[in-house]
């Protein structure tokens, strides 16, 4: 019975940690051309690569000029997930700048000549720069942002977007010239051009990655960021598309509406309890299990369908804010080019092959079904909650956990990060290290040549620090720390 309330009142000082909680006011100076490019680009490829707009017409300003975009995105994916493997990261971070002039010149090309083959064959010079520079905030965004400027920008990288989403077939009814997204594609362009000199004048301080290995325990985020990736980005959205008896703004709406709910989630659970992650990603799963189970019943109730589109609009802001965290956390924890690498090539590949199943239901009478599709999506579901306890053990068993809530990630040991969490002095963490390794107070005073009543003072701060009353407590508060 004892070790059993040990692990329970482990678990909920795990679920609800109230120390070292994120604050924007950690947002620093030097980052803040880091921080911005990886908003603007996200806000760059919704507005001007990738497909927005309604579900069932998704036409980009890219499609506009070239059609069908389908091998562009492949290009796209293909170059950027090459660039990583063959160039460190110190050059072509820094080398970006090139490849958002490129681009800049290519995208006014366009709009002179309009659509058209010399337009298709300039997108395709401007396609691989387009991965360069994307794969180049991806990897800023991992290995530079402190944890505060990763969880503040990841709000606002799904924020911003979703806006653009929502805004865009009003924008777009509009007989304003040049289109305005024409404009803001000009405007984040010629402010990245500006970043990306920033970065490029400093190219030192960019870190390199080591060829040395991650735990094993850390590669179990992997399956997560796969599912996370296929049914929020992929196949919850294929699911609205498939919706039918309602305006495609009026689906876009609670989905909107959904998102906002999920971002003001995060925020409140993070200021007032600072949840753990693996609690948030769990209730995206939930409300995603949510959504397909109403979009089966709204075969026979469709007015439920809209109660679907607010539970993947929830669903998406805490998965995708919480994975990109926890990821972008872990690596730079870790520095392991290995890690990096398994983490991206998969997040690419998830792309791909969820984006051919996808397509193969909508070529097949039979796979199109949406009951289909949402079951097989709860079966996914059900299969992670059925392993989200093993996800759990894996993730928070690892030092790197230690590091989620702190303002950014530590190299120092484990339990020194520990003790600098509680603010204990370097002196008192001397003190509580010979604790736990079993020594009188008498003995610790003889092995620093201290008076005892020193000893006793820095112990009884230790306590008090703590919030403990005996030696007990400490090996208990302590013991995962030991390791």
């Amino acid at each position: 019975m004892g070790v059993h309330r040990i692990d329970l009142k482990g678990f909920f000082r795990l679920a609800f940690q109230v120390t070292n909680k994120l604050s924007i006011k950690a947002v620093t100076r030097e980052n803040l051309p880091y921080f911005w490019g990886w908003i603007a680009v996200s806000i760059w490829l919704y507005a001007y690569f990738l497909p927005m707009g309604g579900f069932a017409l998704k036409v980009s300003l890219f499609e506009e000029i070239v059609g069908d975009t389908t091998f562009y995105f492949y290009v796209m994916l293909i170059s950027g997930s090459l660039i990583p493997l063959l160039f460190d990261g110190k050059k072509f971070v820094p080398a970006s700048f090139y490849s958002v002039i490129v681009s800049l010149v290519c995208f006014i090309s366009v709009l002179f000549l309009g659509p058209g083959i010399p337009s298709k064959i300039i997108m395709l010079i401007a396609v691989p720069c387009i991965g360069h520079i994307f794969i180049a905030h991806v990897y800023a965004f991992f290995m530079v942002l402190n944890n505060s400027e990763k969880f503040y920008s990841m709000i606002l990288v799904v924020l911003f977007p979703k806006v653009l989403m929502y805004i865009k077939p009003i924008l777009s009814s509009t007989q304003i010239k040049p289109h305005p997204f024409a404009i803001l594609i000009f405007f984040i362009m010629i402010t990245l051009a500006f970043s990306t000199y920033f970065i490029k004048s400093r190219a030192d301080t960019v870190p390199s990655f080591q060829k040395v290995k991650a735990p094993i325990k850390a590669y179990s985020l992997m399956p997560v960021i796969f599912i996370v990736f296929a049914l929020n980005d992929v196949i919850a959205p294929a699911a609205l598309q498939q919706m039918s008896g309602f305006a495609n703004s009026q689906i876009e709406s609670y989905y909107f509406g959904g998102i906002l709910a999920g971002l003001a989630v995060i925020l409140f659970l993070q200021a007032r309890f600072s949840m753990n992650i693996c609690i948030m990603l769990n209730l995206s799963f939930a409300f995603l299990a949510l959504g397909f189970v109403v979009d089966i019943v709204r075969m026979q109730y469709p007015d439920a369908g809209l109660v679907s589109a607010v539970c993947f609009g929830v669903a998406y802001s805490i998965g995708i804010v919480n994975i990109y965290y926890i990821a972008g956390f872990m690596i730079k924890k870790f520095r392991s080019i290995y890690f990096y690498l398994a983490g991206f090539l998969l997040s690419s590949l998830c792309y791909l092959a969820v984006s051919i199943f996808v397509k193969s239901f909508g070529q097949s009478e039979m796979l199109a079904s949406p009951i289909l599709m949402a079951f097989v999506s709860i079966c996914i579901i059900i299969v992670f909650f059925i392993l989200s306890p093993f996800f759990i053990k894996m993730l928070y068993s690892g030092e790197w956990m230690d590091d989620a809530y702190r303002g950014d990630i530590s190299q120092c040991s484990r339990l020194e990060a520990r003790l600098k969490d509680y603010k204990l002095t370097p002196a008192e963490m001397e003190v509580c290290r010979l604790l736990l390794d079993g020594y009188t107070l008498r003995q610790i005073s003889g092995i620093q040549s201290k008076a005892y009543s020193t000893i006793n003072t820095y112990c009884t701060s230790i306590y008090r620090k703590l919030n403990i009353n005996s030696r007990t407590e400490l090996l208990i508060l302590l013991q995962e720390y030991k390791k």
